[in-house]
């Protein structure tokens, strides 16, 4: 029993006598891709200290393992945990404090610098960017177009590609741009994105990276091929730009046309006016602003601009769309809408502007009836024929009878009065049978609008007469709505 407890004491010790911590990282990162650091601390008590962040980068932690080591008849825990970081620039690993053996281990913090990424070189894989341009401006497209060729005799079982992250440039992937072909012994694949500059300057795009999987066949001692994966990383070139700057108050830039109409000129008061912005063209719709109108003593309701974009040999095509619905009590004037944008070609500022558009409104003025009481035909009590009778026991009986009758049937009046009543409620309401015959959402807002502000329910309907939900499941809402608040 002594031996054991010996035993036991001279292990303890022999942990507490080797006590260290060390780091194991590269000496650079590669900007954009995942740089993994381990810290191992070997001890009979190891506490590590908390890593979240690193000069403003998330540490991700990648899992701990632990192991029992024996070295030279002295026993030791050793404690392992790896780290990951994302990192843009240069950054730096700082001290950190281990509480090792029940004492502070202070480790030295470490600089990593950025590997300088060149294009890979080699006869069975090559990765390419292809600008269309490299000197526009601010808002201008950009097509890159993304060549991937490899030896169509190479096996790859896995390849890997991130989609990509340009920065300083807002980006899209162009539809049906996938191409995949042979040629010379080659197989090659192309994709082609469109980007939009949103900084003028120089602007770089540092190059991009595919991971290919192989499987690699290579002799053993014994002379039998084995075949086990290979990963490798392929690099394309890197892109440069001169990225010009825009008038001062200008974001447009391209050939566009702006057009504007109503429905009518002329309205009642409670309808509305349906006043439409289209803008055609080509170039960087996606910065169009949202277009307001500002009419005084009117309201106005619009929905969500539309754009349809594409891109074609003429560049990037657009249509821009938006809607309005106007009502007002009096006359009033839509606006002109001016549109403002850059012409590459002649180099100079363009200003289209679209009519403006005065709208009647016809004022309806309600005749005022006067309900006048006839007045009573009056008799000269003079004239009024005296009679003086007395009443008989026969005639008490009768007039009793006659009462109890009177009762009744004023009773069943009143029954079936209340009878018809409910009847009726159960028949559709005026605006009911209005909203029935309806053919259309343009029709269904007609009839709604001079009930606006009346209810809630109903104004979010009415506001939807100008989107683009099934008018038949709009006219079903409006009706079943009506019989509820009972308009």
């Amino acid at each position: 029993m002594k031996n054991i407890r010996l035993i036991l004491i001279l292990i303890f010790l022999n942990i507490s006598l080797f006590a260290n911590v060390t780091l194991h990282s590269p000496n650079t990162f590669t900007k954009g891709e995942s740089f993994i650091f381990e810290y191992t601390a070997v001890g009979s008590s190891v506490k590590f200290p908390k890593i979240k962040e690193i000069d403003g980068f998330i540490v991700e932690s990648l899992g701990t393992s632990r192991s029992l080591q024996v070295l030279n008849g002295n026993y030791s825990e050793k404690i392992s945990k790896k780290y990951r970081i994302v990192a843009n620039n240069e950054f730096t690993i700082p001290s950190f404090t281990f509480i090792v053996n029940d004492e502070e281990v202070k480790t030295n913090p470490k600089k990593i610098t950025e590997q300088k990424i060149s294009k890979t070189k080699s006869d069975n894989f090559e990765l390419t960017l292809s600008p269309s341009k490299t000197s526009l401006y601010v808002g201008e497209e950009l097509l890159i177009k993304l060549i991937f060729k490899y030896k169509k005799d190479i096996q790859i079982t896995n390849l890997g590609f991130e989609q990509p992250h340009f920065e300083n440039f807002w980006h899209k992937k162009v539809d049906n741009s996938n191409k995949r072909y042979e040629q010379n012994d080659y197989i090659i694949q192309e994709l082609d994105f469109l980007l939009f500059p949103q900084k003028s300057g120089k602007l770089k795009i540092s190059p991009l990276r595919v991971d290919v999987q192989i499987m690699d066949s290579s002799s053993s001692a014994f002379g039998f091929f084995t075949a086990s994966p290979k990963l490798l990383k392929i690099y394309s070139n890197k892109l440069e730009f001169d990225i010009k700057e825009l008038p001062p108050g200008i974001s447009l830039i391209g050939d566009f046309n702006i057009k504007a109409k109503v429905d009518k000129t002329k309205i009642k008061q409670g309808e509305s006016v349906s006043f439409k912005i289209d803008i055609e063209g080509r170039g960087n719709f996606d910065d169009i602003e949202d277009i307001k109108l500002n009419i005084p003593k009117a309201t106005i309701y619009d929905n969500k601009p539309e754009v349809n974009t594409k891109y074609s040999n003429n560049g990037y095509e657009g249509k821009y769309s938006k809607a309005y619905s106007i009502v007002s009590s009096s006359s009033f004037l839509i606006p002109s809408i001016t549109l403002k944008y850059f012409d590459k070609k002649e180099k100079r500022i363009v200003e289209k502007t679209t009519e403006s558009f005065k709208i009647e409104v016809e004022n309806q003025v309600l005749k005022e009836l006067i309900l006048e009481k006839p007045k009573e035909k009056t008799l000269d009590r003079k004239e009024l024929p005296v009679k003086v009778q007395q009443s008989t026991l026969t005639q008490k009986i009768v007039y009793f009878f006659f009462g109890v009758l009177t009762t009744i049937l004023i009773i069943g009046l009143v029954s079936y009065a209340k009878l018809q009543k409910s009847k009726k409620k159960k028949d559709d309401l005026p605006l009911i049978k209005i909203v029935k015959k309806t053919k259309d959402k343009n029709s269904l807002m007609k009839a709604l609008l001079p009930y606006l502000k009346i209810d809630e329910s109903l104004d979010e309907l009415i506001y939807k007469c100008e989107s683009e939900i099934d008018f038949k499941v709009l006219k079903k809402q409006t009706i079943d709505l009506l019989k509820q608040i009972k308009i």
